[in-house]
């Protein structure tokens, strides 16, 4: 087992293969861990989910809830951006899910989150079109995310993949200074297929055409689209733990976990 030094970068226990030390004495086989490399030489490319790992969705969205409550007249709480959060992530379960589709939830999220805040008189569907004039031109980014997305296209290949809306996605990663560091955007709503299925995979390959899965690693946040999806189509992975959930090595499929994004730098 080795000894993990770095408390940012977790590998799955049981699956440590790939791994080597940086300064490691041949003579000795003693293994200084000051920090781990992973053994990635026949990684092409990285497949980098938007939202909340290169663009800090939670903070965009909440400041695209209090420009359009503003804007309608409502009191704006703190507490009222936790209902939206608990809300909008269970109805994008539901579209990873292939249970909702993105137009449903247009329709019905700003209503759901009225009901359980108690606002009367609002009409969720018009709230919901001026909450995205906000939201398709913000474009606060995650803590290191540029400098890491700088970092990866030096090196390898680096692709979007998103389940986010088509419209939104280029213009803020403009905004934000990283759309050139990527080579293509993989979009669910111009697919057909959202992440985790397998078709949204099988497009990215298709399209990708001299790439196998064994040559790619994804990186995200959200163990349900993003790690699970590609660890299971035979994709490398790595979890942008950003929440700092406890680590449970019973439940992310992940190669590796980060809780920051600089810490890319350490494991490719």
């Amino acid at each position: 087992m080795l000894n993990m030094q770095n408390d940012d970068i977790k590998p799955r226990f049981g699956h440590v293969y790939g791994f080597k030390t940086e300064n490691q004495n041949p003579c000795d086989g003693v293994e200084k861990a000051d920090r781990l490399v992973y053994n990635m030489g026949m990684l092409k490319l990285v497949l980098v989910d938007i939202d909340n790992t290169l663009l800090d969705f939670d903070k965009c969205s909440e400041d695209s809830m209090k420009r359009a409550c503003e804007d309608f007249g409502i009191p704006f709480e703190r507490s009222m951006f936790e209902v939206f959060k608990r809300t909008n992530d269970r109805l994008w379960l539901q579209i990873e899910q292939r249970t909702l589709t993105k137009e449903r939830l247009f329709e019905i999220r700003w209503n759901l989150i009225f009901h359980e805040l108690g606002v009367r008189g609002v009409d969720g569907v018009e709230f919901e079109k001026q909450f995205h004039v906000y939201l398709n031109v913000s474009h606060i980014p995650v803590d290191g995310a540029l400098s890491a997305l700088e970092y990866l296209a030096s090196r390898y290949r680096v692709c979007a993949a998103s389940n986010a809306v088509t419209s939104q996605q280029p213009l803020r990663l403009e905004k934000a200074g990283m759309l050139k560091y990527i080579e293509r955007l993989f979009l669910s709503d111009k697919m057909g297929s959202p992440k985790p299925q397998r078709e949204f995979f099988d497009i990215c390959l298709a399209q990708l055409g001299d790439v196998r899965p064994d040559e790619m690693l994804m990186l995200g946040d959200s163990l349900s689209a993003d790690i699970s999806g590609a660890a299971a189509y035979g994709i490398r992975t790595c979890w942008y733990n950003h929440n700092h959930i406890p680590y449970d090595t019973s439940s992310p499929p992940a190669d590796f976990v980060i809780e920051h994004m600089q810490n890319v730098r350490d494991i490719l």
